[in-house]
């Protein structure tokens, strides 16, 4: 499986909702969909993603952090959505750098963030992505439902 793919996210979602239990697994992985929304922070730049695994409540939850410094904004630009970072850059692809991954009773499962160790101290990355996802990806796939619409039709 391909880590820089929204597959790895849902992959995420599926083994916290359903742990060992490979029937489980395997419908939350081809029946159910994602649900995904980008959260604006005070300046009106995307600095959040949080998404959940479609269902009744939701089966599991994870909130994506971009990398520091990273934060975009969603432009259209030839028809195709794009983040457009203070640095100029625009692209279609978001830098992730915490992964937070919650049951659905929203307990703490699992965090995945790209760190450092010297010694026995543990140190975060703040700007070294641990996956990288496509905007163009995400708005392919027929797994996925966007919450806030907003965000994609500029």
């Amino acid at each position: 499986m391909n880590k820089n793919s929204w597959d790895y996210i849902k992959h995420l979602l599926a083994l916290a909702h359903c742990g060992r239990n490979s029937r489980c697994y395997k419908v939350d992985i081809e029946d159910r969909q994602m649900i995904v929304a980008f959260m604006k922070d005070y300046y009106g730049l995307y600095s959040t993603i949080f998404v959940s695994l479609n269902g009744s409540p939701p089966k599991a939850y994870a909130i994506l952090k971009v990398c520091f410094g990273k934060e975009f904004k969603l432009i259209k630009e030839d028809g195709e959505l794009k983040a457009f970072y203070r640095s100029g850059k625009n692209g279609d692809e978001i830098d992730i750098n915490i992964i937070k991954i919650l049951y659905l009773d929203l307990t703490h499962y699992r965090t995945i963030r790209q760190g450092f160790t010297i010694g026995n101290i543990s140190f975060i990355d703040g700007s070294t992505p641990v996956v990288t996802l496509s905007l163009k990806e995400l708005l392919s796939r027929k797994d996925v439902i966007i919450m806030n619409a907003e965000a994609v039709q500029l």
